[in-house]
């Protein structure tokens, strides 16, 4: 048998310790989160557990073992991985809070209250382990579990406030709102930026429970009970009681009332009720008084713009004091105080100092905005009943809105020509869906009607432009006496029945809706017809309602209105609810 060289010999048995697996790649992190990032958990849950073979109390490992077992559905094999890294470091809070998670995915309520245990004895005095401990049992959904750990907590630590939080969003869970709340607000003082949670908490309950939150908060004495209170009042509909809720905890609030106060406007702007604006402009003057003089005027003007849109105009006008004029101010602001003053003028009537004021400021403010101006001031003199005037103010203005002032003007003096082309060419956009709708229904009355010049319906549809609704239909119904049905005679009577049926005088509007319901102005008897029928449905005169609205289908069956009185007429058989 050949001998082999000592040497040679040496080599083969070198080669022979090397292990099977040094071909193999080392486990490592980098990879594992590699493999996680792509989705492949089954190939990461191996990588995971090849560097915890090799240090067992690597927490980054095994929180990575955490992630990629859970969407496998795998949660409770992690259970023999924990145990031995707890024995490798058994004192990571990490790791703690990573076995709690880990009972609890393996039902085992006793073993998550004694690590719990282990981990408060490790540090004592921290909540951290009761609110894991709370937590898990949640995901493993144990609510009783929940509760006992996060009692045994406060108990424990002897504080409480300890855990509010946690207790606060169980409580909402069951619908224990009165028990949220009052654990809302012990969480709140201790870290403020719960706020915003248990706002939108309690914001959801009942309304036959929010007096007894109200209550609640308003038993509290300090700020933050003030904001939770005066956010909720807001949120339910109550905005000048948020403002007087949060006003109440100002002298306590330091430096954080400004912030409050920005919260609060905030919130109220997206309300466009007199009272937000008004609480609105209260909460920015509450500011206003709070800023640095420099920093005051611009706050002030958006409180005056709020209190104006609100009509408090005597408020308006205290935060417009000398801003308008003051050289100091930026340009913008002084400009929109100039421009809020001038709208408060306008509401009060003084149209005089509004007209000297506009020809002072031409130079200081943008076309727009004087244009915007001088229109509302065309528009007060229209309702004084000043045509002259407002028709001098508004010279040859050619915007949509121009000229729809212009055909106001024009009609209210009779020119019903000048009227119809005005309205034209300022068309379906100028001024909000209302005033478009109101100009539609002036085309339909006018648009029949020979004359070129009527100065009597001119004048009644001014008095009902200013509001004298009752002469405005007596001179109406003069007016459609002298012209034929079918050449804006019924037309200008169902107007005036409309009228008349909207302030309260149902028997003068019938008589206008049958005289307006001629055949010989078949393009307006059906509407009138309809709106006879409407009228006897709301003086529940069912019968008659029914007789009407047959003849209108049948006698009028190419009418647009005609799916619209089928739809009254299965209301009032019964076929259909009422809505």
């Amino acid at each position: 048998m050949p001998t082999i060289p000592l040497v040679a010999f040496l080599v083969l048995l070198g080669l022979s310790a090397v292990p099977a697996t040094a071909g193999a790649q080392q486990a490592t992190l980098p990879r594992a989160f590699e493999l996680e990032r792509r989705g492949n958990y089954e190939a990461a849950v191996q990588e995971y557990r090849g560097v915890l073979s090799a240090k067992p109390g690597d927490v980054s490992a095994l929180l990575g073992l955490e992630r990629v077992l859970l969407p496998l559905n795998r949660s409770v094999e992690i259970v023999p991985d924990v145990r031995a890294a707890l024995a490798a470091n058994p004192s990571s809070a990490a790791l703690f809070g990573a076995a709690l998670r880990a009972w609890g995915a393996a039902d085992q309520p006793d073993s998550m209250r004694a690590m719990a245990e282990r981990w408060a004895r490790v540090a004592p005095g921290d909540e951290a382990p009761y609110r894991e401990w709370g937590a898990a049992a949640l995901a493993a959904r144990q609510r009783e579990g929940a509760l006992l750990a996060y009692r045994l907590g406060r108990e424990r630590l002897g504080r409480s406030d300890v855990l509010a939080a946690e207790i606060a969003q169980l409580a909402v869970s069951d619908g224990d709102y009165a028990t949220a709340a009052r654990e809302w607000i012990p969480a709140v003082r201790r870290l403020p930026g719960y706020r915003v949670t248990a706002v939108a908490t309690l914001a959801h309950a009942p309304a036959s429970r929010r007096p007894e939150l109200l209550r609640i908060l308003a038993a509290e004495p300090d700020f933050a009970a003030r904001r939770l209170e005066s956010e909720l009042r807001v949120k339910w509909g109550d905005p000048l009681g948020g403002w007087s809720a949060l006003e109440s905890g100002l002298p306590q609030a330091g430096r954080q009332g400004i912030e409050a106060l920005r919260v609060l406007v905030e919130q109220l702007r997206m309300l466009r009720t007199r009272d937000a604006l008004l609480a609105q402009g209260r909460a920015l003057e509450a500011i206003a008084v709070r800023l640095p003089e420099s920093q005051a005027p611009r706050t002030r003007l958006e409180a005056a713009q709020a209190y104006s849109a609100a009509g408090e105009r005597e408020a308006a006008r205290r935060m417009l004091s000398g801003l308008a004029d003051d050289r100091t101010a930026p340009g913008a602001v002084s400009s929109g105080a100039a421009s809020a003053l001038l709208t408060v003028l306008i509401a009060e009537g003084k149209l005089g100092e509004v007209r000297r004021r506009l020809t002072e400021l031409r130079g200081q403010m943008s076309g727009e905005e004087h244009g915007e101006l001088t229109r509302a001031l065309v528009a007060a003199y229209i309702r004084g009943g000043e045509l002259d005037r407002a028709d001098s103010v508004l010279g040859r203005d050619s915007t949509i809105e121009g000229f729809a002032l212009a055909g106001r003007i024009r009609l209210y003096r009779g020119d019903l020509d000048g009227a119809v082309e005005s309205f034209k060419q300022a068309g379906p956009y100028a001024g909000d869906r209302a005033e478009a709708t109101r100009r539609t229904v002036l085309l339909a009355i006018l648009q029949p009607i020979e004359a070129d010049t009527l100065a009597p319906l001119g004048a009644a549809l001014l008095r009902l432009e200013q509001g004298d609704t009752g002469r405005a239909v007596a001179e109406l119904e003069v007016v459609a006496g002298d012209l034929p049905a079918a050449k804006g005679g019924a037309e200008i009577r169902l107007l005036a029945g409309r009228l008349a049926a909207a302030k309260g005088d149902p028997a003068l509007a019938e008589r206008l809706y049958r005289l307006a319901a001629s055949k010989e102005a078949p393009a307006t008897a059906p509407a009138a017809e309809l709106a006879l029928a409407e009228l006897m449905l709301a003086a529940r005169r069912t019968p008659e309602a029914v007789a009407q609205l047959e003849h209108l289908i049948l006698s009028y069956p190419e009418s647009a209105l005609v799916p619209q009185a089928r739809r009254a007429l299965d209301v009032a058989r019964g076929a259909v609810p009422q809505t």
